[in-house]
């Protein structure tokens, strides 16, 4: 019966949705008669509806459920129950759904919002909702029976049985989504053509809070397969992680463009195009993990119906979007001169700079798929390509977040840019110098980022500098929140630069057979093997090994990495330990035992430089969002 009544609100979700474009196509009458407003409160009650009852379903372990038998099992604890209704292609378009619900449902709260622009924006995320709706009814029903029922299920894949699913998944979702509204206001600003500046506005917020949860998602993410796959790696260049990187490019350019965009009428159609764009790119990365046309860690499906399905969602979507794009020319930009010398400019050519990266990216994932389709030749295009394409282009891009802030709106002058940065360049040039003689005779490539990465962070705290007056006594001006969020963001970069520079280019391994009581040195630590002991869980069966960890004759730490078998599937993984400090990790993951020797296991450790850097650097750009969001609200 909860199965039911799952469907039956599902099925109410897609009848509802089916009115935004029933309703346009009415007349006018059915337009007085029903509101898209409210339309839109309860299609997110109904989707919530029965988000709950397959949740409900999961708890309660009702392996007559098709999605329930294969992705949980009695044994399992009840939080991976709850996170196993997402951890499926089933359930986490389900999620996807609820998600773009929920955002149509705030944009309805929307109170300073004219009610004709509110209504065109509903209009057209409800549209959205009806095809996703379909997609799931047709080709992804998580309320499908299973004949006959199962005593017991499958299991939820191991490598899901973390904290990680819990949080990973919803941000990611949230950011990917969120970019729908972004879509619906940007095509409802072509169609509506009026108050322009007003509607820019209303996209501001959207832009912000989705770009800030996709970098959360992103970042979640990262850090989850670091400590969880046991491969020593923040970023595997994996088809699915580009997925994800490439909107966030595209949203990271359409941040900058929107505050131009809302401040004067420059970049305008740039900013509609990438509204447009990047919510084009969440679809891909859904295609890439549905279809299974791409080999990913990440794929929850190898199913060629619902990546045909997936494709002309994508196709019609891209269609309207761009047959409105065109149909209204939507040609601001030409009624404002652009220069070059001016901050617009500066954005623009990171803009530039950005959708270069993205498009490489985008052309190294899928062009496996269109080697094998079209050349008959399957190729690999892994990290050597992506990390070569990187380089040359954070070059130009350091630059314009190092002088950009500093540059004058509209108009600006080299001489007196130079002049006023004189001190920031001296700090910079002397900061060069350092970072070379740290690392002279070490790779050349780590030297260049780690400049570049001390350059982007020193100019930001410069620019934050000049709002702190240290005479006679220290006191703060007034501060800008966009001063705030823009610091925040900008110091993330750089954390970042340095954490993923440290931890992929200085990072030493060692893989050996390492026998009990064994101490072997690793950078500054000795690593002192104390041996392995079967652990008993409530679903599957641990071997943890204990190493000691030693720095100067002193015991610092004891870390405890395990291999685990799952009761259910017998499938094993490997969970790694990890000892963090701001100057790297210390990583150790436990092997097989030796078959010859039994006395000695395989163990791989790693000490990866600044990698903590990296999710501080997450920590710091979500910050940074989550100001501009506020600072826009407030003003709002």
């Amino acid at each position: 019966m909860i199965a039911e009544l799952g469907i039956f609100f599902l099925i109410l979700t897609f009848i509802l949705s089916s009115l935004g474009f029933v309703i346009p196509l009415s007349g006018s009458t059915l337009k007085e008669v029903i509101s898209q407003t409210k339309v839109s409160k309860i299609i997110f009650f109904s989707t919530f509806s029965s988000f709950l009852f397959l949740s409900f379903c999961f708890v309660t372990s009702d392996f007559s459920l098709n999605v329930v038998q294969k992705n949980s099992n009695s044994q399992l604890p009840i939080i991976y129950k709850l996170t196993g209704v997402w951890g499926n292609h089933e359930g986490s378009i389900l999620l996807w759904l609820l998600i773009m619900t929920f955002f149509g449902f705030l944009f309805s709260l929307e109170k300073k919002t004219d009610k004709e622009f509110k209504e065109i924006v509903l209009c057209i995320q409800n549209s959205l909702i009806f095809l996703v709706s379909s997609f799931v009814l047709w080709t992804s029903n998580p309320f499908e029976r299973s004949f006959p029922p199962s005593v017991d299920g499958a299991d939820l894949n191991p490598l899901l049985q973390d904290p990680g699913l819990i949080i990973h998944p919803p941000f990611l979702y949230m950011g990917y989504v969120g970019f729908s509204i972004v879509y619906s206001i940007a095509l409802a600003i072509l169609i509506h053509n009026k108050n322009r500046k007003v509607y820019f506005e209303t996209l501001k917020p959207w832009i912000f809070i989705s770009w800030t949860f996709l970098t959360c998602g992103i970042g979640l993410g990262s850090w989850w397969a670091y400590y969880e796959l046991g491969w020593g790696g923040f970023w595997f260049w994996d088809p699915v992680e580009n997925a994800s990187l490439l909107p966030w490019l595209t949203g990271s350019a359409l941040l900058h463009t929107i505050i131009i965009s809302s401040k004067n009428r420059s970049l305008q159609n740039w900013t509609i195009f990438l509204s447009i764009i990047t919510f084009l790119l969440s679809l891909l990365g859904t295609f890439l993990v549905r279809s299974g046309v791409l080999v990913s860690v990440h794929a929850f499906a190898n199913d060629p119906t619902r990546g045909v399905y997936i494709l002309f969602l994508l196709l019609i979507i891209t269609a309207v979007g761009f047959f409105f794009l065109l149909k209204r020319n939507y040609n601001f930009s030409d009624k404002v001169q652009l220069n070059l010398m001016s901050r617009e400019g500066a954005i623009s050519l990171n803009n530039i700079f950005m959708l270069t990266l993205s498009f490489t990216i985008l052309l190294g994932t899928i062009y496996p798929l269109i080697s094998s389709v079209f050349f008959k030749n399957k190729i690999s295009i892994g990290a050597p390509f992506f990390n070569s394409v990187l380089s040359p282009l954070m070059l130009p891009i350091s630059l314009g977040m190092m002088f950009g802030p500093f540059m004058r709106w509209q108009k600006d002058d080299i001489e007196k840019l130079f002049s006023r940065l004189k001190v920031l360049l001296l700090v910079l040039f002397f900061f060069s110098l350092f970072i070379w003689y740290l690392n002279h005779g070490g790779p050349v490539l780590s030297v260049i980022f780690f400049i570049l990465s001390a350059w982007i962070i020193t100019s930001s705290v410069f620019e934050f500098s000049k709002f702190i007056s240290i005479s006679p006594n220290i006191h703060f001006k007034k501060i800008p929140l966009n001063v705030f969020s823009q610091t925040f963001a900008h110091i993330g970069i750089g954390l970042i630069m340095i954490g993923a520079t440290g931890s992929s280019i200085l990072k030493t391994e060692k893989i050996q057979f390492q026998e009990i009581n064994q101490t072997i040195q690793v950078e500054s630590f000795n690593v002192k093997f104390l041996g392995v002991k079967i652990i008993e869980k409530e679903n599957y069966l641990s071997q943890m090994a204990k190493f000691n960890i030693y720095k100067n004759g002193e015991l610092i730490k004891t870390l405890l990495p395990e291999k685990r078998m799952y009761n259910t599937g017998k499938q094993v993984t490997t969970e790694a330990s990890i000892h963090s400090t701001l100057l790297g990790d210390l990583y150790i993951a436990i092997g097989d035992n030796n078959s010859i020797n039994k006395n000695s296991w395989t163990t791989r450790i790693w000490f990866n430089p600044f990698t903590i850097w990296i999710w501080i650097g997450v920590l710091f750009l979500v910050l940074g969002g989550m100001i501009s969001f506020t600072r826009i609200i407030i003003k709002i």
